[in-house]
């Protein structure tokens, strides 16, 4: 087994680095990175039900889709990522389980009660401290997770829990839990870095032919490609969620506006708009102007700011 640990924190690259050595490589791999602040939804997730649109605008947190399925997770510099890839004869006999026991054996280790629960996460105490999702790619399987280290936990709740309007479809939604940080499990002081090598040592004893594996000059070229065509993409991290209608609605100086959407591919298929807050003049040219625009906030709040359509601002928050 080749173990990897990533030297960035940037999310779109160790995203892409993950799908590449998933695909790219034949050996069975273990992967582990750290990220800057983002929230990483599922493959069939409907990116802008996740999340708080406000907040994440507000404080510059990326959005990016994964290749596997699942819920929607925050990532952050107190939060430890980790991936296994492996090769098989037959991907309906593996036990998605058996991917996580190294990590639990790690924290057990150290004194943390870890357990593994159904669906494969990893609990303490009834907190859960770590996700799982799985993908399936041909003979490899990838099973992924979290580790909640020492993450900011108000920034995790703020950036997951959408106040927004009303999102319904076929898309998954997540399961939210409890969670807590491991550190606050531990006996001793430890630092993430040396939590991560600790993990990876591990691994690297379970056998000897498993040996730390630096990436190439040609493996980052390949990422750094996926990360330009895929993972750097609004196409893929919001146009790829699955069809859904939107309904919001809000009162300014006593009247009302309300906006119901269809959305397919992340662009606007259908628009009705109600309320007495705007003219007929200026519904049509509203309904005109956002029909087959990306459900994007800039590429709205853009095109209901022109000065002579005199659209109240507050209108554009209406959308999300």
């Amino acid at each position: 087994m080749l173990c990897i640990l990533s030297t960035s924190n940037n999310p779109n690259y160790n995203l892409a680095a993950e799908e590449y050595l998933f695909k790219n490589k034949s050996e069975d791999v273990f992967f582990s990175y750290t990220n800057t602040p983002s929230v990483v939804v599922g493959k069939h997730q409907n990116a802008l039900a996740e999340i708080n649109p406000t907040y994440i605008r507000e404080n510059n947190i990326k959005v990016i889709r994964r290749l596997s399925g699942g819920g929607a997770v925050y990532h952050d510099l107190g939060n430890l990522n980790f991936s296994f890839h492996q090769t098989v004869n037959d991907t309906a006999k593996i036990s998605f389980k058996s991917f996580n026991e190294p990590i639990v054996e790690v924290l057990k280790s150290m004194g943390v009660p870890a357990q593994i629960s159904p669906r494969n996460d990893i609990f303490v105490n009834d907190f859960k401290v770590s996700g799982h999702a799985e993908h399936v790619f041909r003979n490899r399987i990838l099973s992924h997770g979290t580790l909640l280290f020492n993450s900011e936990r108000e920034n995790l709740s703020k950036a997951l829990k959408n106040q927004s309007g009303t999102y319904s479809g076929k898309a998954i939604q997540s399961v939210r839990s409890k969670v807590a940080n491991i550190i606050e499990f531990l006996q001793e002081e430890m630092s993430l870095e040396e939590f991560t090598l600790k993990i990876a040592n591990h691994i690297l004893q379970l056998s000897a032919d498993n040996k730390f594996y630096s990436l190439t000059q040609k493996d980052n070229e390949a990422i750094h490609k996926l990360v330009q065509e895929k993972y750097s993409t609004w196409e893929w991290n919001f146009g790829y969620s699955p069809k859904y209608r939107f309904e919001k609605s809000i009162k300014i100086d006593s009247k009302d506006f309300a906006i119901r959407l269809l959305v397919e591919k992340g662009r606007i298929s259908e628009v009705i708009i109600s309320g007495n807050l705007l003219n007929q003049s200026q519904k049509k040219a509203v309904h005109q102007l956002i029909l087959n625009s990306p459900h994007e906030f800039e590429s709205i709040a853009k095109l209901l700011s022109e000065p002579h359509l005199q659209i109240p601002s507050r209108i554009i928050d209406c959308f999300f």
